[in-house]
């Protein structure tokens, strides 16, 4: 009885998705109200990864970061950001100078990812 219901639910998380596991979009940002506040989003399929490597090439271009989020909907400007993979690592970051000097938020996210945790 017990293999029979497992493999409903493997059945069951391959046919929508989620034994491929989600990439979490974790990040802070700040409104045009200057509210600074950490908004979270499920990506799929490296989606993560590539979007917070564009926020490094943008920010190169010294352009500020402007995110705009559905559900419930937000657009502010992103100071920092990481992905979460689904093994729970973290696949990429992006920190602004102005985050942790400005901010006084410690640069855990580079840390994270140099243990590999």
């Amino acid at each position: 009885m017990k293999k029979i219901f497992l493999s409903g639910v493997v059945a069951l998380l391959l046919a929508t998705g989620t034994a491929h596991g989600t990439e979490i979009l974790m990040a802070l940002m700040k409104d045009a109200h200057g509210e600074k506040s950490i908004r979270t989003m499920n990506l799929k399929n490296t989606t993560c990864v590539s979007l917070v490597n564009k926020f490094t090439e943008q920010a190169k271009n010294g352009l500020p970061v402007m995110l705009t989020l559905p559900e419930p909907a937000f657009t502010g400007q992103v100071f920092m950001a990481l992905c979460i993979m689904p093994s729970g690592c973290i696949g990429a970051t992006f920190t602004t100078t102005e985050t942790i000097d400005a901010l006084g938020i410690p640069n855990v996210a580079k840390r994270l990812c140099k243990s590999g945790v």
